[in-house]
């Protein structure tokens, strides 16, 4: 990894003068590293890193945003732990060591954390979030044992690739597919759907980390990120460009992966009547350890969950065509395309009863039998001390349960009691995938995955009867 500012990718970038398009991007390898560690980060770890980069004026990623600022601004004393309250609001990944070779780091990485034996020296590797602590040393077995992070300082980036392989290029369409040079130039032109080239034109586009950084927020924002950066085409949406909903056989394909044994959660609901929107949840600590999972999953995982069709349409092509390239001839190692489509979460950051099929890192053998958890003494997934009452609202924002603070709310936006319904929900895989599914394109989450059309027209019925 290098210095940020230090480092510059050179584009060769077809336009369309007269549509004012990007047609095609060819890159090298590097460049589509970086692109396919978009894949690779945490949903928290997005909103950490657009924040950090872009302040108040970063991109609103459907409820992700308030979710994510509602959890930060909750007391610490809601919190089994301080450190469990971090590690979901700085997530780390299971790609550090990649981020770290990668030539540009957008990712912030984290660097390796080890503990240490004071008496003899030596080191060993932590691997987990859960198993935090190391109770004795297994070289000298003395318990004089400290925690230390590697040295974060500039280095070489990998010179023969991090996830492709060095001597491959790449073509980058504007929505973001990713095909490989040897396709060749009908083949690239079918799949595009390029008629001809008769008004198009090269030029040489220079790319840094502001302009990564544009094209990861671009991603959200926008269905033609190449065209919006490089052209600087001028837009005034500062939220998620949805994708036209289509039919998904997500549920069907996770199946075989759900845990059978995950519990159902109970979640009660207030909904106003007369436009069957959901005003808010009254939900257990259960329901927002839930959501905090959300927040350690990474963009590629959140395809996997979705079957492919989440409803932002330049992720859904990165991760398609990603996808579709042969494994052998264009990836770094043989299962390094299955780690980027289906990628492991950090070990222990997950309930084993989550409702989702979330898959961690393995554990190292005889890790477990010589660590040990500080900060989740719950259990691991478990980041909230209850029992306790939430209020989640139709945008995930979370706050402590107060009938004076929704009684004030109701009154405020003048609904009467009349007007509200209270109705008991259980949340399990499908409403789960709902919530996530809607969290990335909608402020009003909860309504678009819970209550389907139906059942508002039935409660609007129910107040003209």
């Amino acid at each position: 990894m290098s210095d940020a500012k230090e480092v510059d990718f050179s584009l060769k970038v077809m336009i369309d003068k007269e549509k004012t398009k990007v047609l095609f991007a060819e890159v090298d390898s590097h460049f589509a590293d970086i692109l396919l560690s978009f894949l690779t980060l945490p949903l928290g770890r997005i909103m950490r890193i657009l924040e950090k980069h872009y302040g108040d004026e970063a991109p609103t990623i459907g409820s992700l945003n308030t979710l994510y600022h509602s959890l930060a601004n909750l007391d610490d004393a809601h919190f089994w732990t301080d450190g469990a309250k971090q590690t979901f609001l700085n997530p780390a990944s299971s790609f550090e060591a990649e981020y770290e070779r990668l030539k540009l780091d957008i990712a912030d990485y984290q660097p390796a954390r080890y503990f240490v034996c004071t008496y003899c020296g030596h080191r060993f590797r932590s691997v987990s979030m859960y198993y935090d602590s190391i109770q004795s040393c297994k070289k000298c077995g003395h318990n004089s044992m400290h925690e230390a992070v590697a040295k974060k300082g500039p280095q070489a980036a990998s010179r023969d690739g991090v996830f492709t392989i060095h001597t491959k290029s790449f073509i980058i369409s504007d929505d973001l597919q990713i095909l490989p040079n040897e396709t060749g130039i009908l083949g690239i032109f079918r799949i595009l759907g390029i008629s001809d080239m008769d008004k198009a034109e090269p030029i040489n586009v220079t790319f840094g980390f502001s302009e990564i950084m544009s094209l990861l927020k671009g991603c959200f924002i926008s269905q033609t990120p190449f065209s919006d950066l490089i052209l600087n085409k001028t837009r005034q949406a500062n939220s998620v460009t949805v994708e036209p909903e289509a039919e998904t056989s997500s549920l069907n394909q996770i199946e075989n992966e759900h845990n059978p044994d995950s519990k159902k959660m109970i979640l009660k609901v207030i909904i106003q009547k007369s436009t069957g929107k959901l005003l808010y949840a009254q939900a257990k600590e259960d329901f927002v350890d839930f959501l905090c999972s959300f927040l350690f999953i990474p963009l590629g995982g959140v395809e996997h969950l979705l079957g492919g069709k989440t409803p932002i349409k330049a992720i859904n092509n990165l991760y398609q065509s990603t996808s579709d390239l042969v494994n052998d001839e264009y990836f770094k190692t043989p299962d390094m395309k299955n780690r980027l489509i289906k990628p492991n979460l950090i070990h222990g950051c997950t309930s084993k009863n989550n409702i989702l099929p979330l898959a961690e890192e393995c554990l190292p053998v005889g890790y477990v039998s010589r660590f040990s958890c500080v900060n989740f003494p719950k259990g691991q997934g478990s980041y909230l001390e209850g029992p306790r009452t939430y209020k989640v609202t139709d945008d995930l924002t979370v706050a402590p349960f107060c009938i004076v603070s929704i009684v004030s709310g109701l009154n405020k936006q003048k609904i009467p009691i009349s007007d509200v319904k209270e109705e008991e929900l259980q949340i399990g895989l499908k409403e789960g995938l709902g919530i996530l599914k809607a969290s990335l394109t909608s402020t009003t989450a909860l309504t678009d995955a819970l209550l389907d059309q139906t059942s508002i027209k039935q409660l609007k019925q129910e107040l003209l009867v």
